[in-house]
C-alpha cells in the first residue's frame, strides 16, 4: 500500500521527513541563503512520519475551510532580495507528460496570474513559477523579538458559500494543485484597489484590519477581534503549551546569531511591516503584478517572513484532483514527486523546497 511522505528542506537534496499536522513542532532548516522552519498540513493524513509514530490524521485548521493541504513557512533571508528575484511554484527534475488540454489551462492561468512564467520543454526540467510576493496565499512579516504568539484562528463561522455568491467555479483547472488556476483569484484581483502605496517596510508596525480575502475558501471567518493579534500570549494555547523545534541535519539552533523568535502556528495576512497600509491578499497580489513594484520591494534580513500556500483541489494522500470530475496525476509524473519550491527564476539559488511523494 502506498503512503504519502512529505519532506522539507533548504535544497532539493537535503530534505527531511516532516510530521504533518504537528503545528507545535515545526521542522527547522538552515541554508546559506535562508534560515526557516515549516509546518505542513494534510487533510485526512495517513502517511509516513519521521519517527515511526502514528500519523496525526487531521487538524482543527481544516474545520470550515475548503482546503486539502497547507504549506506554512517562517524564516529569515540571509541577504536582501527584491520581489522580482524570489519565485515560488512547482518544478521537476525530469520531463512530465502534460495532460490533454493543459495548454488551454495554462492560457487561463496566465490570464489569472499575468506574471506566471513557465518552462515546459520535453528535454529539460519543467517548472511553473510566479513571483512569491504576487502569488503566495498569505504573507506577513514581524521582528524576531516580537515573541508573543497569536491565538489560534477562530473556527470559521457557517455562512453562505462564497464561491456561489461570487459566481466562481473552482473546477477551472485539471492541474489545480498548482493553486493558480482558479477563477476566484481573477475575481478578487479585478475588485482589488489599485492605489496601494509603493513604500516598503515602514519603520513602525501598524495594526492590520485583515479581511482574510482569500477566495479559494468557501467559508467566511466573520469579524476578527484582538484575540488574533500578535499581542496575545502563549497562554492562549491549551495547557499553556509552547512550540518546540525539530531541527534538520546541520540545522542551527534558534540562538545562532539569526534568531527566528517564537514559532507562530498560524500566519495571518499582514502587510504592516512592508507596506505603509494594511492590504488584503487580493490587494497585495494586484499591487505586485507590476515589475516596478516587485523591484521596489526588498526582503529584509532583520525580519521574520511568514508565508502560507494552500489549495482546495489536490488530495496528496492519493494524488487525486477533485474538481467535479476527478483524475489522478500520478501517471503523468513518471515516478517523480510533486515539489513546491521557493527559488530564483534561474534556479541557481533555492530557499526552500517541499516534496510530496507516494512510496511503498
Amino acid at each position: 500500500m502506498v503512503k504519502l511522505r512529505v519532506s522539507v528542506g533548504g535544497s532539493y537534496t537535503d530534505l527531511s521527513v516532516i510530521n504533518c499536522n504537528d503545528e507545535l513542532h515545526p521542522l527547522e532548516f538552515d541554508t546559506p541563503e535562508f534560515k526557516g522552519r515549516a509546518v505542513i498540513r494534510i487533510k485526512d493524513f495517513v502517511g509516513i512520519t519521521n519517527d515511526g509514530s502514528a500519523p496525526i490524521y487531521s487538524d482543527d485548521y481544516f474545520k470550515g475551510r475548503n482546503r486539502k493541504f497547507s504549506i506554512q513557512i517562517e524564516g529569515r533571508f540571509k541577504r536582501e532580495w527584491d520581489g522580482e528575484q524570489v519565485y515560488f511554484g512547482t518544478d521537476f527534475d525530469r520531463s512530465v507528460e502534460l495532460p490533454h488540454g493543459f495548454e488551454t489551462m495554462l492560457r487561463v492561468a496566465r490570464y489569472i496570474d499575468p506574471v506566471v512564467k513557465t518552462s515546459l520543454t520535453k528535454d529539460g526540467k519543467p517548472w511553473i513559477l510566479s513571483p512569491l510576493v504576487s502569488s503566495i496565499n498569505t504573507m506577513a512579516a514581524w521582528r524576531p523579538q516580537d515573541a508573543n504568539l497569536p491565538s489560534p484562528p477562530l473556527t470559521p463561522r457557517q455562512s453562505a458559500d462564497m464561491a456561489q455568491a461570487l459566481n466562481m467555479n473552482e473546477s477551472s483547472s485539471m492541474w489545480g494543485f498548482l493553486g493558480k488556476l482558479k477563477r476566484g483569484n481573477r475575481s478578487s484581483v479585478a475588485s482589488a484597489s489599485s492605489h496601494a502605496s509603493h513604500d516598503v517596510y515602514g519603520s513602525q508596525p501598524a495594526s492590520a484590519n485583515n479581511s482574510n480575502d482569500q477566495l479559494d475558501d468557501t467559508r467566511s471567518y466573520g469579524s476578527r477581534n484582538s484575540s488574533l493579534s500578535s499581542s496575545s500570549t502563549s497562554t492562549d494555547w491549551p495547557n499553556g503549551s509552547n512550540p518546540t523545534i525539530t531541527t534538520t541535519k546541520g540545522g542551527m539552533s534558534d540562538d545562532s546569531g539569526m534568531p527566528l523568535g517564537q514559532w507562530r502556528p498560524h500566519v495571518e495576512e499582514d502587510t504592516a511591516f512592508f507596506m505603509n497600509k494594511a492590504m488584503t491578499t487580493a490587494q497585495r497580489r494586484k499591487h505586485f503584478q507590476t515589475e516596478v513594484a516587485r523591484k521596489q520591494f526588498v526582503f529584509k534580513t532583520d525580519l521574520v517572513h511568514g508565508f502560507e500556500f494552500y489549495s482546495p483541489h489536490m488530495d496528496f494522500n492519493t494524488f487525486d484532483i477533485h474538481m467535479g470530475l476527478s483524475m489522478n496525476i500520478r501517471k503523468y509524473l513518471s515516478g517523480q514527486p510533486v515539489r513546491y519550491t521557493c527559488r530564483t527564476l534561474a534556479g541557481d539559488v533555492v530557499f526552500w523546497a517541499v516534496q510530496f511523494e507516494l512510496v511503498e
